[in-house]
């Protein structure tokens, strides 16, 4: 089971693939599991984030389980709307799915977090239907990624959902170890899920093993290095008039492989 994966120093490497192929190749490296992105999905879809509908971002994760066959975590941001009943309504749709887990986010895109009384509400909201649907919920604390980020909040509001019942607890923007120790204190005895890799610090694996976290994820970091290297060698044949793969792009036939299984 999903839930099962999730062990305090011995964390699950939960990548996010942005699409089918993605996620095919990903599963042959040997993962376990994987979390969708909505901004990966949201750039296979030729739209910024933020802008893609509840059922878009259920699709994007329905597809990545049907072609890998692994538990999937659904990025829903905010739930499709800011009431604990629209928090419960994602949690029941993705259950609806056959998805394994699923994030709330206590904000809206682009927006503040919420007032901590709601972002609570909607966490008990949300625990409830999982709780009906077998959902593995994951309640997430952003705003360490706002303009005044307060890790005293963040902390408290780890622990307000830790005790609200949510089986995994994200704050996305983690930058060091004092950081990701608080955090992992306020959770409690609730697995908590830390996204690695730039600009989120140079923290590794095994220093967030030995910090008791229990999940690891990239985001949207995947996609936007898919991207990079290819709009890079885009733009270099449009401004310098010469096209050259990155270094470590990957043959035909490694792809093919991969592909195969």
């Amino acid at each position: 089971m999903f839930a099962q994966l999730h062990t305090s120093g011995k964390p699950l490497l939960m990548p996010n693939p942005w699409d089918a192929g993605s996620a095919v190749m990903l599963k042959a490296m040997g993962f376990q599991a994987f979390g969708s992105t909505s901004a990966g999905a949201a750039y296979t879809a030729g739209r910024p984030e933020g802008t893609l509908s509840l059922d878009e971002m259920l699709d994007a994760a329905e597809t990545l389980a049907r072609v890998s066959g692994l538990p999937v975590s659904a990025d829903l941001e905010n739930g499709g709307s800011d009431t604990p009943e629209a928090a419960a309504h994602a949690i029941r749709e993705v259950g609806k799915r056959g998805l394994a887990g699923a994030s709330i986010e206590d904000c809206a895109p682009g927006v503040a977090t919420y007032p901590m009384a709601l972002s609570i509400a909607r966490v008990e909201a949300a625990v409830a239907a999982a709780k009906d649907t077998g959902v593995v919920l994951t309640a997430r604390a952003e705003g360490l990624q706002g303009d005044a980020p307060d890790l005293e909040d963040i902390c408290t509001r780890i622990s307000a959902f830790s005790k609200a019942g949510a089986d995994v607890v994200f704050a996305p923007g983690l930058t060091d170890a004092d950081m990701v120790r608080a955090v992992v204190k306020a959770a409690g005895d609730t697995p908590v899920s830390v996204i690695l890799g730039a600009p989120y610090g140079a923290l590794t694996v095994a220093r967030l093993a030995d910090l008791g976290v229990a999940r690891i994820s990239l985001g949207s970091s995947l996609a936007r290095a898919a991207y990079g290297g290819a709009l890079t060698a885009a733009r270099n044949l449009l401004e310098k008039g010469s096209f050259a793969l990155p270094e470590n792009t990957y043959s035909f036939d490694e792809i093919e492989a991969l592909l195969r299984g």
